[in-house]
């Protein structure tokens, strides 16, 4: 999971123009009767996280200090970057909606706030009801510290040329002995203490209770906030998982289930309409046939590296094109595009993807961070993702164990603490939880054992969206559903949301 399985497409401007004027003189006044922020808050200005001027005017930005080790509050600490923003309604909740990106590892300010306020209508119809809160998780790029591994960039560049063997661990060292050289403890930064973080936030900010939705990752660590609701002053309210992560899988030894599964629904899907039947005819076919070509026979491109815009001349084969083609999938702003890109890629027409080629060179996202949660939490994984879904693809199996044995190979090096195994707490608190049908890191199957372990669950899957329900395209019946099933379940947690909009819901495809 990284950054770009959550990478918005499209511009909607109206939804910051409607951020915009709806900011009346009687919201100001509600702002000044909010509780006053607590002993921990650091003020900073909002131009720190490049928020849009218009969002900034809404916003609190700044750092809530909180422990390093939460059973350990007189000992060392970490900087939270944290933006509040303020309802627009006239009468908002008084329980904020907190706000987590996925990864581990990627940046919720850089996302949410700085993206998703001005270009995503849902958050803006949100914050008509209540504020936004959006913290930087524990060791991502706007908090201190950041614990991220730059290391990464020079080992891929030396993959890609050639010149180095990519099970090569050299680069896990050398991040790991510099991390902790700059003050940096890895067994800080695990699941368990992001989640104590939520409430932390909460209560610095003066809210008595609370709303949680998390995005991929966000979904496990909104489970452990879960967990955690009775060991804190603040309340949680309610909880909405979005592409949901069950606690007992190893998600990356898991991939190429998942992958798998969200493949066969497109090819469903196609098969199942006329026109795309008819215009891409045995997809899965085509598909499997250019994965055995690709592994064959490698097809050359010259990529460009992003920050230096520097051109590399390489080859791609089955796996590198996997490990692009995954996060394409995930991006439901490309969804409709998946067959004729598929046939694109039989022609040898690999221009589409170019993006997320070039964006694989360079390493993205808090890699320290993420390894550090993986790793800390192998107690927990007790499932195996066959008794969930079906085989996967043989074709898919060595880049899925290619994965799953580099986090192991960076587990060995970190040696982290493990975590006592997850279990399932305060279950008669309402969860919301949604998956979109092509999403290939988090399935229905996914969504379905965790709401199992509930008390108060509902669960809903979207034909056509990828990873993350609430970007799917806002144009279109997903992207309006979604909507209207989230504000519904947040008004009245303990009543099932109106979900008669998921009979309009279709897949889309485009065609040449």
């Amino acid at each position: 999971m990284n950054t770009r399985l959550t990478r918005f497409c499209r511009l909607i401007l109206t939804a910051t123009l409607f951020v915009a004027v709806t900011y009346t003189e009687s919201q100001a006044m509600i702002a000044n009767d909010r509780p006053k922020f607590g002993a921990a808050w650091q003020s900073a200005d909002c131009a720190t996280f490049k928020l849009a001027a218009l969002v900034a005017a809404l916003s609190d930005c700044g750092y809530v200090t909180v422990p390093e080790r939460h059973k350990q509050p007189n000992g060392r600490t970490i900087q939270l970057a944290v933006v509040r923003t303020r309802s627009i309604g006239d009468h908002p909740a008084p329980d904020p909606l907190l706000i987590e990106q996925g990864g581990p590892g990627d940046s919720t300010i850089g996302v949410f706030p700085t993206k998703g306020l001005p270009f995503l209508p849902i958050l803006p119809r949100m914050l008509q009801e209540r504020d936004l809160v959006f913290v930087e998780q524990r060791g991502t790029e706007l908090s201190r510290p950041f614990f991220a591994c730059p290391e990464e960039t020079d080992h891929e560049l030396a993959v890609a040329r050639g010149e180095l063997d990519p099970t090569d661990t050299k680069w896990m060292v050398a991040c790991r002995d510099r991390s902790i050289a700059e003050g940096i403890n890895p067994n800080a930064f695990s699941t368990v203490e992001n989640a104590a973080d939520m409430y932390a936030v909460a209560e610095v900010l003066g809210y008595n209770q609370f709303n949680y939705y998390g995005v991929s990752y966000g979904t496990l660590l909104g489970q452990y906030v879960l967990e955690q609701a009775k060991e804190h002053t603040a309340q949680l309210r309610s909880v909405i998982l979005d592409g949901v992560v069950t606690p007992t899988i190893d998600f990356n030894l898991a991939a190429t289930y998942t992958f798998s599964q969200a493949l066969r629904n497109l090819f469903v899907a196609c098969a199942a309409d006329a026109q795309c039947n008819q215009a891409y005819p045995n997809l899965e076919a085509t598909f499997l046939a250019l994965l055995d070509r690709l592994d064959q026979q490698p097809t050359p491109l010259q990529l460009t590296i992003p920050s230096s815009g520097e051109t590399l001349d390489t080859t791609i084969d089955r796996d590198e094109f996997l490990l692009a083609f995954g996060p394409y999938m995930a991006n439901s702003n490309n969804a409709p595009t998946l067959p004729k890109n598929i046939y694109q890629a039989a022609k040898g027409d690999f221009s589409w993807l170019m993006e997320n080629l070039s964006g694989n060179l360079e390493a993205e996202g808090a890699k320290g961070m993420y390894h550090s949660v993986l790793c800390s939490r192998i107690n927990s994984v007790q499932t195996d993702a066959s008794t969930l879904l079906p085989p996967p693809y043989e074709q898919l199996i060595p880049v899925g164990m290619s994965q799953s044995d580099r986090v192991e190979r960076f587990c060995e090096v970190l040696q982290m603490e493990l975590e006592a195994p997850f279990t399932y707490d305060n279950l008669d608190i309402p969860v919301l939880l949604l998956n979109g049908a092509y999403d290939p890191v988090t399935p229905q199957a996914y969504g379905e054992a965790v709401a199992s372990n509930l008390a108060t669950a509902y669960i809903y899957t979207f034909p056509g969206v990828g990873h993350g329900s609430f970007f799917a395209p806002a144009a279109t019946p997903a992207g309006a559903c979604v909507a209207a099933i989230a504000v519904d379940f947040l008004a009245d947690p303990r009543q099932q949301p109106d979900s008669k909009c998921l009979s309009e819901v279709k897949p889309i495809f485009e065609y040449e």
